[in-house]
């Protein structure tokens, strides 16, 4: 069986190996050939039907200025200007600019006329003088009038209040048994200040007088009156040692 089976094997490799040279030889003929019987290049065709419009291209540069035009070798003039075209609407407000230098001085003008003259009859004079003080939540109220121009002070409030704007001045003279301090107060408007304060040192207990007196600028409505502070019992009501608060005004001032 062996040798049955070589036999065999070495026949079929001789089949293939003839199989392969009968291949080559048809293929070389083949190849031969068509080298041999090649057909000649064809002729070129018609020509085919134009084709549509191609898209406009985008829009070219500007070109350089041409030369000016001329009529039979003449160059045209200028014209005249036109008519004025009718006036347009008034544009937007524009921001306001920064302010300008200030600007030379002017010639003085003219003297004016004379005003009339002034009357003293006609100004106002408020003034006051009060005796007699008693102690309220340490305000100390004069109670009695000696003078009282223009119904400047309030003998139950004990305060002046002012109705002609100006400079006044005011003062007082308290006789006292003790140590006392006297203030003179202000309220304008809402803002009450003390001013100023005098106070007396008295170990002794005899009478003695606590002076002071100030000039204050006020204003329509302004009140001043004279405060202390805890030592009421100290003021003197004697005929005998008479204390007394007075006020005038010095000179009337425009608001």
């Amino acid at each position: 069986m062996s040798i049955w089976k070589a036999f065999m094997r070495c026949k079929m490799t001789q089949t293939v190996w003839l199989a392969a040279i009968l291949l080559a030889a048809v293929l070389g003929s083949v190849l031969s050939q068509s080298n041999v019987c090649q057909a000649p290049d064809g002729k070129d065709g018609q020509s085919g039907v134009p084709g549509r419009e191609g898209r406009p291209g985008p829009k070219g540069e500007r070109g350089p200025a041409g030369l000016p035009g001329s009529i039979h070798g003449q160059v045209p003039i200028k014209g005249d200007a036109g008519d004025p075209g009718s006036t347009g609407e008034p544009g937007p407000i524009g921001y306001i600019g920064p302010q300008g230098p200030l600007g030379p001085s002017g010639n003085q003008g003219p003297m004016g006329s004379k005003g009339e003259m002034a009357s003293i009859a006609d100004q106002k004079r408020p003034a006051f003088s009060a005796i007699e003080p008693k102690v309220r939540d340490d305000m100390v109220v004069f109670g009695k009038t000696i003078t009282n121009q223009e119904s400047s002070y309030d003998v139950i409030t004990g305060k002046f209040t002012c109705k002609e704007p100006g400079y006044y001045y005011f003062n007082f003279q308290v006789v006292s048994n003790g140590d006392l301090c006297l203030y003179f107060v202000t309220q304008k408007n809402t803002k009450k200040e003390n001013i100023l304060g005098f106070c007396d040192s008295n170990q002794q207990a005899r009478p003695q007088v606590n002076s002071g007196g100030t000039v204050l600028n006020l204003r329509a409505k302004d009140e001043v009156w004279i405060e202390t502070k805890g030592q009421s019992k100290n003021i003197a009501h004697s005929s005998a040692a008479t204390s007394i608060f007075s006020g005038f005004l010095l000179y009337p001032q425009q608001e």
